[in-house]
């Protein structure tokens, strides 16, 4: 739920990257981190563990120009994509306005995409939270692999009315990463813009 700062003048937002462990999401945010202009970032924060990259979340406020005067400042976090951090997955999700749902295109990980998807449709029901009231968009991440699964495949199920924006990535390699932030930062803008 975005938070707005009326000394600051500034409206913030929650975008967290959800998705199965290893799929990429903390890789998303650093290369992201890597491009923004200093002056338009904050402080990355990651917290590792033994088992999994992020325990907690990354953090990154990222301007994005103004609202009827109001500076837009998007926070972006990961998700431990390990099942026994459900507990952390719950929290990060708390005041979420936008999900970047990263998949990971390996067909041995097709199952833990599924998986991780009923994950978060189940914790977004812990705050009342439909993922359809949701701003929700899907990369399909680690394009580059020689047998990665088909497309159509992992949209077939993963969203399977087609309603949900799908986005290849190689995220290693800043290829399809921006656009589904974008994409995701400018539905939450059009849901904030519906409710005024």
């Amino acid at each position: 739920m975005s938070t707005i700062n009326f000394s600051a003048r500034e409206i913030n937002f929650k975008i967290v990257y959800y998705g199965p462990g290893l799929s990429g999401k903390t890789t998303n945010l650093k290369k992201i981190y890597e491009q923004v202009p200093a002056e338009s970032k904050g402080e990355m924060v990651s917290l590792a563990t033994e088992d999994e990259r992020t325990l907690f979340f990354d953090f990154l406020p990222l301007d994005l120009g103004k609202v009827n005067g109001f500076k837009t400042r998007f926070h972006l976090y990961t998700v431990p994509g390990q099942v026994f951090y459900n507990s952390s997955r719950k929290l990060i999700l708390r005041g979420v306005d936008g999900v970047v749902f990263v998949a990971d295109s390996s067909p041995a990980r097709l199952r833990a995409n599924a998986e991780s998807l009923r994950n978060l449709r189940e914790n977004l029901l812990e705050y009342n939270l439909r993922l359809s009231e949701v701003p929700f968009v899907i990369q399909a991440n680690k394009r580059d692999l020689e047998d990665a699964i088909d497309m159509d495949m992992l949209k077939r199920v993963l969203d399977p009315q087609g309603k949900v924006p799908f986005f290849e990535a190689v995220a290693a390699d800043f290829d399809g990463v921006f656009e589904p932030l974008r994409a995701v930062a400018t539905m939450v803008l059009e849901k904030l813009a519906q409710k005024a």
